[in-house]
């Protein structure tokens, strides 16, 4: 994408104040906004240093279902749009204050299917500086995937995973290597109530009809499930079947006992619907559900009754961990935070890499970090010196990972030989254009500036050379963020000065770096000053580093 051309859809990833990944004691922080139909849900994470998990900091529910309403006149009205921004605004701050510098957020059904959707995120983007990704329902079935992997390691053989939201249903067959079948239903519980139940509330008549709506949108599930090879073992994600394990917790007399692994017999699950219907149709409580939930826990009990029933499972185990662990997981994959854990499920493209680097050696600790420092400037910029999505982060990502390969041939001119192994590399999943703007960003990350006699800079195409230059910007600043190698700088925030008198961009942009205790950056402030004439002729602003005085340095 060319400079100053429009994120497409937003990346999903906030620019927020401290950048993303933040490192604290651990790794990185990192929090995901679950904009459902029935609720909103954040989660926060912290990468452990050992990458082999991550912890959870904290969880927050708003189950205010202003997107309900969407699911009958696929519009997202004023009054959902406000509350929508209010809690979003909320979750923000909480995430703020427990050092969350990344904030991941997707939106599911309600959004992917109301006519302004798109308007809805871009008001959002406007007001939060906030990018969601709205997730498809195959992407959706992928990520609940892999949180159930992640967060159930011993579970081996063929398996299915039912998860029932507020607008759909997920179905998916797999085992640990392979997914192989996923697809997603218009089945969840809060739509299925406002289309059944709305206008004259529950009666047998309409109970009734929705056991044979969902039994018959099932069958073709059910059938594309036994061919993929079947399952041994049904597990059931998201808030309608943790409520029915509650409900069967309780009505059990063992309403402490774990929800992870808590497992309910289809006869069982036959007694719990019958009694829900009973409660419902004389208007009498249910005792064991939210408040929140009990007006959906109908439908999407039925629904869960007639997908164990199609599937002819004996029981469902339930799993605690869904989509938005599955994109915690996602996330610290691509990004190498994960390791050892699931590696079969890591990004093709983001594996190329990972081997074109294992091939030549490069200083692994000083590739990851250089492209962690840039992938933080690229997101705590977006939005005000450029408007790239996640694709372009990638190729920022990848040439920082790369840059010093060529050091493998030899020191002296290493920035060409690295642009040659990566044009030569085979980097897999990549366009031949990619390839070359991922060399082309390595070949430029050190004092040189593009050149019409350059092979490289011949070899692009004129839409692709802005964006090289403004990714090689990038990457000049944060290799001088880790001049010494030693990682000194361990993190870096962004900070702006107000906007120039045009109201474009601000006049200035300060660094403010994290210093490793007992530690000085006086190396990379030398290299910083070295190389930031580039970075501010492409973005048209001044580069400055701020220290603490601790540091020896106040300001460069």
């Amino acid at each position: 994408m060319a400079k100053g051309e429009k994120s497409k859809s937003g990346g999903g990833t906030s620019s927020r104040k401290s950048g993303p990944f933040a490192k604290a004691s651990g790794g990185p922080v990192l929090a995901v906004i679950d904009m459902g139909t029935n609720s909103f849900h954040m989660i926060i994470c912290r990468a452990r240093a050992s990458r082999d998990g991550f912890d959870v900091i904290s969880r927050v529910r708003d189950a205010t279902p202003f997107f309900r309403k969407s699911l009958v006149n696929h519009f997202i009205d004023d009054e959902a749009q406000d509350a929508a921004v209010a809690i979003l605004a909320n979750m923000l701050n909480h995430a703020d204050a427990r050092d969350a510098s990344t904030v991941v957020a997707v939106a599911t059904s309600a959004v992917r299917e109301s006519r302004n959707g798109q308007d809805s995120l871009k008001l959002i983007r406007a007001e939060l500086n906030l990018n969601v990704r709205t997730l498809s329902g195959k992407e959706e079935a992928r990520l609940i995937y892999l949180g159930v992997l992640f967060s159930m390691p011993d579970l081996s053989g063929r398996f299915a995973i039912v998860d029932i939201g507020g607008g759909s249903t997920e179905i998916i067959a797999a085992d640990r290597k392979t997914c192989y079948f996923a697809e997603s239903y218009k089945l969840g519980a809060a739509r299925l109530t406002q289309r059944f139940f709305r206008k004259t509330g529950p009666t047998p008549e309409s109970i009734e009809e929705l056991h044979d709506e969902v039994r018959g949108e099932l069958r073709p599930a059910a059938a594309a499930v036994m061919a993929a090879g079947g399952f041994k073992q049904l597990i059931g994600t998201s808030g309608t079947i943790q409520a029915l394990a509650k409900l069967d917790r309780v009505q059990m007399g063992k309403p402490n006992q774990s929800l992870q692994g808590w497992k309910i017999p289809f006869s069982r699950l036959t007694e719990l619907v019958s009694y829900i219907e009973t409660q419902t149709l004389s208007g009498g409580k249910i005792k064991g559900v939210s408040s929140d939930r009990s007006e959906t826990i109908l439908a999407g009990a039925i629904v869960l009754l007639e997908t164990m029933r199609s599937l002819n499972a004996d029981s469902i185990t339930v799993c605690t961990a869904a989509l938005r662990e599955g994109v915690v997981v996602d996330r610290f994959l691509q990004t190498g935070w994960l390791k050892g854990v699931l590696d079969d499920h890591r990004d093709p493209r983001s594996e190329s890499v990972y081997t074109l680097l294992d091939k030549y050696g490069a200083g692994y600790r000083h590739a990851e970090h250089v492209a962690y420092l840039a992938s933080i400037i690229f997101e705590q910029t977006r939005g005000v010196l450029h408007d790239y999505t996640d694709e372009e982060a990638h190729l920022l990502w990848a040439a920082a990972m790369l840059h010093d390969i060529g050091t493998h041939i030899g020191r002296k001119g290493h920035h060409k030989h690295s642009h040659y192994l990566i044009r030569n590399g085979g980097l897999l999943g990549h366009s031949e254009e990619e390839v070359a703007i991922i060399a082309s960003v390595a070949r430029y990350h050190r004092g040189s500036e593009p050149k019409d006699t350059h092979e490289a800079w011949i070899g692009l195409n004129d839409s692709a050379r802005p964006l090289v230059e403004d990714l090689s910007a990038i990457l000049r600043i944060a290799e001088a963020l880790d001049r010494s190698h030693r990682q000194v700088i361990e993190n870096v925030k962004v900070t702006m000065s107000a906007l120039d008198k045009k109201g474009r961009r601000p006049q200035t942009i300060s660094l403010v770096p994290t210093v490793a205790e007992g530690e000085d950056c006086m190396a990379e402030a030398w290299a910083l000053s070295e190389k930031k004439a580039y970075f501010e002729k492409c973005f048209e602003v001044r580069l400055e580093l701020l220290v603490e005085a601790s540091s020896a340095l106040a300001q460069f």
